[in-house]
């Protein structure tokens, strides 16, 4: 049997397990889930001194998310969560399948478990163990990929108003995404406290990381304002310095919410000797300097989201244009309860 089957299997078992559980009261227990991403894009680039079509793919997303109660104990409660999914990368959840320029070959497309974990919440902590999601920062641009992975574990815990968080483990088969991979040598650790400052509303972070034999500390600044109903605007700024080779990394942005229609405007700088951090970012293009200018939207149908992505660097354009569509279903309820 494929592993596509098994995957199949596994989220039609998974979906059997969420319909069948009794029914808790929601605010009791943290829901079973199971939820659908499906998605459709145009992606080009350009070089910027002549703007010759360099690339020209159709692409293809097709994610589940998962989250299965196990057990409520007094020692917290366990969940088994995971990401299967597309793409061929650490940072692209996307398989191309037809191409614009008859110079590309067509890539087989793959679908992959990117992500599968226990976590244990217990009064504000959280635990994670196995394959679970990076770090993410507030600044898409500068923050580890959403679609990535580390093989290791995490430690959450309240600190104030905030939190400390402390991680461990291995990334690795960046460009062979499979969470049943056998795990290289550890290679990561990171820590980051995150807490509301007292001025202006603000939210800070600092945190420092080791990855691949180089050093990090990084430093977030953000803050959101409720402008109207339905109407937001988050700002954001962060900056990371590799001490092992000297060099930056830092980003600005903006995003205004709206009803009709989301704007995100992002400037992100990338030294081109940062290290495997950099290339590690979100959505990851190119080093140097990166202009990103984002539109999105609702369609009629509910889950439907339409989107228009531009990005200006030092050499190359990039044009992006599709839609996400996403669905699914949760309940309360763990397959088992000790009191």
């Amino acid at each position: 049997m494929s592993v596509r089957s098994l995957l199949y299997i596994a989220g039609l078992g998974i979906g059997l397990l969420i319909h069948t559980f009794p029914t808790l009261q929601a605010a009791e227990l943290e829901p079973s889930s199971i939820q659908f991403k499906l998605g459709m894009r145009y992606d080009t680039q350009f070089d910027k001194e002549t703007m010759q079509p360099l690339t020209g793919w159709f692409q293809y997303r097709a994610q589940i998310s998962y989250a299965l109660g196990l057990a409520a104990t007094p020692g917290g409660d366990f969940t088994l969560r995971g990401v299967a999914g597309t793409g061929r990368s650490y940072t692209s959840a996307w398989n191309s399948f037809a191409s614009t320029l008859s110079s590309n070959t067509v890539p087989d497309g793959v679908f992959n478990m990117r992500q599968i974990y226990l976590q244990d919440d217990y009064e504000g902590w959280r635990g994670q163990a196995g394959v679970i999601p990076p770090n993410a920062g507030d600044i898409p641009t500068l923050g580890y990929d959403t679609d990535g992975w580390v093989r290791g574990g995490r430690l959450i815990a309240p600190l104030g108003e905030g939190n400390f968080q402390l991680v461990s483990g291995a990334i690795d088969h960046l460009r062979d995404p499979n969470a049943f991979q056998t795990w290289e040598e550890w290679n990561y650790f990171g820590t980051k406290l995150v807490q509301p400052l007292p001025w202006w509303e603000l939210k800070g972070a600092l945190s420092y990381e080791y990855l691949a034999n180089e050093n990090y500390v990084g430093a977030e600044l953000g803050r959101k304002w409720k402008l109207d109903e339905g109407m937001s605007l988050k700002a954001g700024l962060e900056a990371i310095y590799n001490f092992s080779t000297p060099s930056w990394a830092w980003a600005a942005a903006t995003q205004l919410k709206t009803s009709p229609v989301d704007i995100t405007l992002a400037y992100t700088y990338i030294n081109p000797d940062f290290g495997l951090r950099g290339e590690l970012s979100e959505d990851f293009f190119t080093l140097g300097n990166r202009v990103s200018v984002n539109f999105s939207g609702e369609v009629l149908i509910d889950g439907l989201k339409w989107f228009a992505q531009t990005d200006v660097t030092d050499h190359r354009v990039r044009f992006r244009v599709g839609f996400n569509y996403s669905f699914g279903a949760s309940e309360p309820g763990y397959l088992a309860r000790f009191n």
